[in-house]
């Protein structure tokens, strides 16, 4: 009985450890957080913020990767589609939006629902670039002078 008790205690244990090792905090380094979610599938850096891209399991139904941002090697962002990654912080992303909610929300201008229930937007009128913009008073630029203007001494 203790042998099962044990047993079941290790596996648990084992259990929250790995899900703790998909979580990641504000202030992790990034060696901390590659240690956690490993290495990432892209990696920018611009200034000193430095962006780590990991693939998800939601691929294009999610739009995005994974995304952790640093600043001076501190975590200060993370955005998670992956359900089995975790950011203890307030992530900076909006709430995920269904795709019927998302069609419930469309501006019916603009737009026609086919057959299948997909939502098309209606091509324009006409090219955008029919009609340039030009102005119509335009501001007119004379020559250069030719001599040198006149000085008045007092």
């Amino acid at each position: 009985m203790r042998l099962l008790i044990t047993l079941a205690l290790l596996a648990h244990a084992a259990v929250a450890s790995a899900q703790s090792a998909r979580t990641i905090s504000p202030g992790m380094s990034r060696a901390k957080v590659v240690a956690a979610l490993g290495a990432p599938t892209t990696e920018r850096t611009v200034a000193e913020f430095r962006y780590l891209f990991y693939q998800n399991s939601c691929g294009k139904a999610c739009g995005m990767n994974d995304l952790v941002i640093l600043r001076n090697d501190a975590v200060v962002d993370a955005i998670f589609r992956s359900p089995s990654r975790h950011y203890t912080g307030t992530s900076s992303s909006p709430a995920a939006v269904s795709a019927k909610d998302a069609a419930e929300r469309a501006p019916d201008a603009g737009a026609t629902k086919s057959t299948s229930g997909t939502i098309r937007m209606k091509p324009p009128a006409e090219a955008n670039d029919v009609h340039p913009s030009i102005p119509k008073n335009p501001p007119t630029v004379g020559p250069a002078p030719t001599s040198k203007p006149t000085t008045k001494t007092p």
